[in-house]
């Protein structure tokens, strides 16, 4: 397949706005609005525990995957990684709408609270620099999702490394030493007993299963047969029992490992949606092209939601009369879906490589 194809894959659009929408859906609290209109708890506890708990760790998965597969070509051809242009495409992609991301939720603060919205100048640096992700005090400093994007930052960091191991050894090699990192972090963290935001989501502890998803990326690409073989299907049939393990028993208060398995679990879906991509490129209905759409501009979305949403019921309570409020509340949502894909458009776009690759925000 032609590498620009490799990089615009349909499936992967339409789960990252899987993924986008329902961190959109959980903090939009849609479900809880439904549950409250027709009375039934359930879609409150159920629909909005996807974006909560699940649609996050597939971003994660997602983004691993992606980085590894716009740089397949470097192993097809058994090259080094270009490290200096590998470092600046990921800065130009990631950067730009981070900083508009930040800029807004300042701004919507500033409208909002007048009064008190100070961020400190501490906050600000640690937001600029990316480092909300290892420091406890601004972890939600600005902006509730942004800590995610601290970690991708440090994946993309240290991505280099899993490259050199596959590269100088072999896939299976890399993916058992970055496994070996991933053990060694985690334990540290059980025995100290820190269990805290930063412990949970810090970036050796995450990057086997973030890795997980370059393996994947690096089979579907170059042998794809071998994920039909009964050893595959034995290590996920594992995940899955161990999740569903640890989301029945005692065991979910392991925090820091039940987050890879919210990860993990994610493999044989996104490998079964990457085998329907044929059928996939074949739809030009009305759905597919509007949810690869929001996938296109899932990073917008994911980045400047929140701070959208809070704009948009501020305006909503302070503009319109309350029986229009709830329709305001409604009509305001689709609105956001458009102003991000703006944002993709004039914001993401011009700042993109020549050849785009897919940044999958976490």
């Amino acid at each position: 397949m032609p590498q620009a194809k490799e990089q615009s894959l349909i499936s992967i659009d339409i789960a990252r706005a899987i993924a986008a929408l329902g961190v959109f859906y959980y903090h939009q609290h849609i479900g809880r609005v439904l549950a409250d209109y027709t009375g039934w708890r359930w879609i409150y506890h159920y629909t909005e525990a996807f974006g909560a708990l699940y649609a996050v760790p597939l971003f994660f998965l997602l983004s691993g995957y992606c980085i590894h597969l716009s740089n397949i070509r470097h192993i097809r051809a058994d090259e080094p990684l270009p490290v200096k242009k590998y470092y600046i495409r990921r800065l130009r992609r990631l950067y730009p709408p981070y900083a508009a991301a930040l800029l807004l939720s300042l701004v919507v603060g500033r409208i909002l609270y007048p009064q008190s919205y100070y961020p400190t100048l501490a906050n600000t640096m640690v937001h600029l620099f990316l480092l909300q992700s290892f420091s406890l005090r601004y972890f939600f400093g600005f902006n509730l999702v942004l800590w995610t994007i601290s970690v991708e930052a440090a994946f993309y960091l240290i991505y280099p490394v899993f490259y050199y191991l596959r590269r100088r050894f072999s896939l299976h090699t890399a993916l058992l030493a970055v496994f070996v990192v991933s053990c060694i972090s985690i334990t540290y963290f059980s025995i100290s007993g820190d269990y805290s935001l930063t412990a949970r989501y810090f970036v050796l502890n995450l990057w086997f299963a973030w890795c997980c998803g370059a393996y994947l990326a690096d089979k579907v690409k170059l042998n794809p047969a071998d994920l039909g073989k009964p050893v595959y299907k034995a290590a996920y049939a594992t995940i899955l029992a161990a999740f569903i393990l640890f989301k029945t028993t005692g065991l979910g208060k392991l925090m820091i490992i039940d987050y890879q398995l919210n990860i993990l679990v994610w493999a044989a879906p996104l490998v079964l949606l990457l085998r329907a991509e044929p059928w996939l490129a074949r739809q030009r209905n009305l759905l597919v092209r509007v949810v690869v759409m929001i996938g296109l501009s899932s990073y917008s979305l994911y980045l400047l939601h929140e701070p959208l949403i809070v704009l948009k019921n501020y305006c909503v309570n302070a503009f319109l009369p309350q029986k229009l409020q709830h329709a305001g509340v409604f009509i305001g949502i689709p609105l956001i879906l458009v102003a991000t894909w703006f944002s993709y458009k004039y914001i993401e776009k011009p700042f993109m490589a020549r050849k785009p690759e897919p940044v999958v925000n976490g």
